[in-house]
């Protein structure tokens, strides 16, 4: 079991993030690309992050991660906050043309998007995998979720136990929609592996859990 211990809380935009297979990978593919290429890659050159000291599992020709979704731990509250974006008019005198200005795609796009502020004492996750590799990876990560530069996501402290729920760390986590009963199941397009935003396939989506321990 996996768990980080938080200063304040974290941000997600959904309950099946941040996920530990994609914080490890990310410091995986971090020291086999280097920084410049690891920041900086066009979207469809990601590929998905293979050799990660998980338990592989795979299934008709689909493949993931022995790893749980987050369990947040001591929540205290959370809430959803919406931040808009719209073309401002007063920059429109600035403009080098008298085109029309574009608003529903490009660098003008107006949006309206949101995040979820939990506030909770830790996040922990179930796996199976190499403990030691785990361990040396998470302990280069500080700041887990969005947002990190408003302070959230601040880790404390990582902790690494051998008493987790092997269950859980193969279940409580997204899964093909082909190997799960949807019924009354939350079913959406998401990635197996990391980068979860790329190769997405339906998926049934894990009730969102909370640990008290």
């Amino acid at each position: 079991m996996i768990t980080a211990h938080l200063k304040n809380g974290f941000i997600s935009r959904n309950p099946w993030a941040p996920a530990i297979d994609g914080i490890v990978g990310a410091v995986i593919q971090r020291e086999r690309l280097g920084d410049k290429e690891f920041c900086s890659p066009a979207p469809s050159d990601l590929k998905p992050v293979e050799g990660l000291p998980f338990e592989r599992i795979e299934h008709e020709g689909l493949w993931w991660y022995a790893a749980s979704s987050p369990i947040i731990v001591g929540a205290v509250g959370k809430e959803r906050r919406y931040f808009h974006r719209r073309f401002d008019d007063h920059r429109e005198r600035h403009l080098e043309h008298d085109k029309k200005v574009e608003t529903t795609k490009g660098p003008y796009k107006a949006y309206r998007l949101y995040d979820v502020r939990v506030i909770c004492r830790a996040i922990r996750w179930h796996a199976i995998g190499d403990r030691a590799e785990i361990d040396r990876c998470v302990s280069k990560i500080s700041q887990v979720g969005g947002k990190r530069g408003s302070g959230f996501g601040e880790v404390l402290r990582w902790e690494i136990t051998d008493d987790g729920d092997p269950r859980i760390a193969r279940g409580h986590r997204p899964l093909p929609a082909t190997l799960m009963e949807r019924k009354g199941a939350v079913v959406m397009p998401y990635g197996l592996v990391p980068p979860a935003r790329v190769h997405q396939v339906e998926c049934v989506m894990p009730e969102e859990r909370h640990d008290e321990r």
